[in-house]
């Protein structure tokens, strides 16, 4: 990650993961590349080669096999989430939004707000708050870490809702089941159907 902020770090964390690689190879990088080229960091200066889909050897064993995206969900998961007369959440889920003041402007019905930001350290968005800090802002805004409800994660378009997915990995909450998903399609998606049940600042 290089530049002024963590957003797309987390998302792509999230999706290496989703897809099934392995976790312990997945990891990120608290700070910039430059704070790690100042710290002594190694680097590869070379070229990276990329092999051609024509050239690979597909009778040799391969180590990886893809599968569907594991902890994402659509709108229809989301809507069924939804009390029946539209105004709330139902008794089996949690929607947690994180984004910034657009939030006010409308929201999925029920949505607890934490902004991505709360998640970082003040004036460097570069690195996530540690664990005791992360569960402050989960209590601050009522929310059980370990809630056996579905905590939903959304956003404006499914990248920072994976602050949220992260940092309730990283107050120890089980997220590798269906108990923890990321809603890809988000305020994007929800806020521009006019079907869908919303709660609007008038």
């Amino acid at each position: 990650e290089t530049g002024l902020g963590v957003i797309f770090t987390p998302r792509m964390w999230f999706l290496f993961k989703s897809m099934g690689h392995d976790p312990t190879k997945i990891h990120l990088l608290q700070g910039s590349l430059e704070e790690w080229m100042e710290a002594g960091g190694a680097l590869e200066t070379g070229l990276t080669v990329i092999p051609k889909a024509k050239d690979l050897d597909l009778s040799k064993k391969f180590k990886y096999v893809v599968q569907d995206a594991h902890n994402v969900c659509d709108m229809q998961e989301v809507l069924k989430s939804i009390s029946s007369d539209g105004i709330a959440l139902g008794k089996n889920s949690l929607i947690i939004d994180s984004r910034g003041s657009s939030f006010a402007r409308g929201h999925i019905p029920g949505a607890v707000h934490i902004p991505y930001s709360s998640f970082v350290i003040p004036g460097n968005m570069l690195q996530f708050k540690k664990k005791s800090d992360l569960l402050d802002v989960f209590t601050q805004a009522g929310v059980d870490v370990l809630d056996k409800r579905q905590i939903i994660c959304s956003c404006g378009s499914g990248v920072s809702a994976c602050h949220i997915f992260l940092a309730l990995k990283e107050c120890d909450r089980i997220v590798e089941d269906r108990n923890t998903v990321i809603y890809d399609g988000s305020w994007a998606e929800w806020g521009s159907d006019e079907n869908t049940p919303k709660i609007l600042r008038s």
